[in-house]
């Protein structure tokens, strides 16, 4: 199995049969990550962790460069991408405990639960007034305001080729649920606290894998994102963690 990292939450997984993707984002302008519309050419199955904008804003035009495309979703971001104009024939709804077959991927649904935000988010926009990128504010507080996520996240279990690849839509786990352990590799989004590091040992404690992938720590909406600092997960799982690179192709 191959895997891509296209910036935020984006992944692409590949065989030899076929390749999905995972949360297509083109980070706004400002951004120093080098992802464009055009890298999302090509793909037939598109999978959603969850309706934040960051995860779904892109679909629509996404949509048109892929016009056979299937978009696999929970209800709200199926409501809020009904609304954005893709038609219901691209639109799949998945539900917690499915199990779906794609290509020759297995994939599994798990109800997973999103990162405790900072109360600080909108507060923020105030304190970059002066910065840059600061016309990208209207942009993302319009995005917040219509993309929600309503405790949809999905926690996905990708299996192909004989590996096992746990993906986390947000940093965070649902401590009434069940998610499989043990995988080959976890991806997992190290963003959404005020200190990433205490939820990240906790679900690496829980799901126990051979391998992590950080993804998601790159800034790609200024002027609210700034690059997120690893190295206190790096260090404490060295050897057995490591960052994406963009557009680098990873072999499990």
């Amino acid at each position: 199995m191959k895997i891509i990292w296209h910036g935020t939450a984006s992944i692409e997984m590949s065989t030899q049969t076929g390749k999905i993707l995972f949360d297509p984002f083109v980070p706004l302008e400002g951004s120093p990550i080098d992802v464009k519309l055009e890298d999302f050419v090509g793909f037939d199955d598109i999978f959603i962790t969850h309706g934040h904008f960051d995860h779904i804003a892109n679909l629509p035009e996404i949509y048109r460069l892929n016009p056979n495309v299937k978009i696999r979703c929970t209800k709200t971001p199926y409501r809020t991408l009904i609304k954005s104009g893709i038609p219901k024939d691209n639109l799949i709804l998945i539900n917690f405990g499915d199990e779906l077959c794609v290509h020759d991927f297995k994939i599994r649904v798990f109800h997973g639960k999103h990162a405790n935000l900072p109360k600080l988010t909108f507060k923020r926009a105030h304190t970059y007034v002066h910065a840059p990128t600061r016309k990208n504010i209207p942009y993302i507080v319009h995005e917040i305001k219509r993309c929600k996520e309503n405790d949809e996240t999905v926690f996905y279990e990708i299996e192909a080729e004989g590996k096992r690849v746990a993906l986390m839509g947000s940093l965070n786990l649902r401590e009434d649920a069940e998610y499989p352990t043990d995988s080959e590799l976890l991806i997992m989004a190290y963003n959404g606290w005020e200190d990433n590091f205490p939820p990240a040992v906790r679900a690496i404690e829980t799901l126990k894998p051979q391998k992590i992938f950080l993804d998601h720590f790159d800034n790609t909406f200024p002027p609210l994102t700034e690059e997120v600092n690893v190295a206190p997960i790096l260090e404490k799982y060295s050897g057995k963690i490591q960052l994406l690179e963009h557009k680098k192709t990873e072999v499990l």
